[in-house]
């Protein structure tokens, strides 16, 4: 079976905050771009560190998916904190 070529896609936006635990501690980021569209961020290794830049803007390289819940994704291959 041959595997599914995932295409990167380039987005800019900000770093917000979209989940949070009882502690009221961020613990999930998303992607605000300037079209008004939301990509939640993967917690992988580049996502994880992408929470360090909350309220900044950033442009990520990766692959977008939707979730079980319908909503945008993107696994973050690459940033760079403009």
């Amino acid at each position: 079976m041959a595997l599914k070529k995932v295409q990167n896609t380039t987005l800019t936006g900000i770093v917000i905050p979209a989940d949070w635990n009882d502690r009221q501690e961020v613990i999930a980021a998303a992607l605000a771009t300037a079209d008004e569209k939301e990509y939640r961020i993967c917690a992988v290794k580049k996502g994880k560190e992408l929470l360090g830049e909350l309220q900044r803007e950033v442009e990520v390289t990766g692959a977008l998916d939707r979730d079980e819940k319908g909503r945008n994704v993107i696994a973050v291959r690459r940033y760079t904190v403009k």
